[in-house]
């Protein structure tokens, strides 16, 4: 019973681990019995990257962010990744952080090299492209962006204070106006004439979406059968921590009393004298044995017959 117990303590801890390490790859969109290429990049500006965010090459993810540090020697942004070890990166391949930090949305993107170039070994570097900040250049660009619209605003307001420019028979203004005024014409008649083909394609949409509630609500039971079975697979897994969380705890007690000395078995493991008695004692036995051995009759002489048998 003791060692059955101690052997389900075991396979608990066994399973719980490999059920981490296939959670936190699945997580990161990694194949789950593949290993991965730890690589590094630097940049000029992390321009909002941060660990956990993912690496893509050509818009797949194949990997995530592990670090984002300054490099004191070149005060650069030292970054380092991993990727899919399936995924060659060949030499030449370069990175660069795309995406639009306000919204939350970063990431590390690897436009690869010629195909033909060797691997880039375990813990390698990929040259990084210079990255401009957005933000900062658009805050750079506001003062000559007013001006310009302050400049367009004066020449709108010439235009509109010279009213033989927008009255006159023959000014753009009034050529504009009878263009859109034909547009609309135009655009009237085109839907006078395709009225009925617009009824029927709103129809279509309109029945197209019957159909989907129609199947929403006589799916209904099964959807709530797999949500239900996911919430008790989940309840379950909560429970299974739960109690691995309490044998750790247990086996961290044991431990204790085992270096502590306390216990039989903590006493032999850190007791040094018990030790020698021990091995003075083997040794004494081993002695007697061999001397039984080669002289049996030293033993036996005394024995009678009857008390051997």
């Amino acid at each position: 019973m003791k060692y059955s117990n101690e052997i389900k303590v075991g396979a608990t801890i066994i399973i719980a681990t490999v059920i981490f390490i296939l959670g936190v790859r699945y997580f990161e969109d990694l194949p789950l019995f593949r290993g991965t290429h730890q690589l590094e990049t630097e940049l000029s500006n992390a321009a909002g990257l941060i660990p956990g965010n993912v690496v893509r090459v050509n818009g797949v993810v194949v990997g995530s962010v592990d670090a984002v540090r300054i490099n004191p020697q070149t005060n650069g942004v030292r970054v380092g990744f991993h990727v899919d070890s399936g995924l060659p990166i060949p030499e030449g391949s370069r990175t660069m952080v795309s995406g639009f930090d306000a919204l939350g949305v970063v990431r590390l993107d690897i436009a690869l090299g010629p195909a033909d170039n060797p691997r880039i070994p375990e813990g390698g570097f990929v040259e990084g492209r210079v990255t401009t900040d957005l933000v900062a250049e658009l805050t750079d660009r506001a003062p000559l962006l007013f001006d310009q619209v302050d400049e367009i605003v004066g020449n709108v307001n010439a235009v509109l204070g010279d009213s033989r420019v927008l009255l006159g028979s023959d000014s753009d203004l009034q050529g504009a106006l009878l263009s859109a005024r034909r547009s609309m014409t135009t655009m009237d008649n085109l839907l006078r004439t395709q009225q009925a083909n617009i009824a029927s394609a709103i129809e279509n949409v309109n029945g197209a979406s019957g159909s989907f509630n129609t199947f929403m609500e006589g799916n209904a039971d099964s959807l709530a059968a797999a949500v239900s079975g996911l919430n008790a697979t989940m309840a379950q897994l909560e429970s299974t921590l739960d109690g691995l969380d309490g044998t750790t705890a247990a086996i961290d007690e044991l431990l204790g009393k085992l270096n502590r000395g306390e216990g039989t078995l903590g006493l032999l493991l850190n007791d040094e004298t018990m030790y020698h008695r021990t091995d003075s004692l083997l040794t004494s036995l081993q002695a007697l044995i061999d001397d039984f051995q080669v002289n049996p009759g030293k033993y036996l002489k005394e024995m009678r017959l009857v008390d051997l048998f």
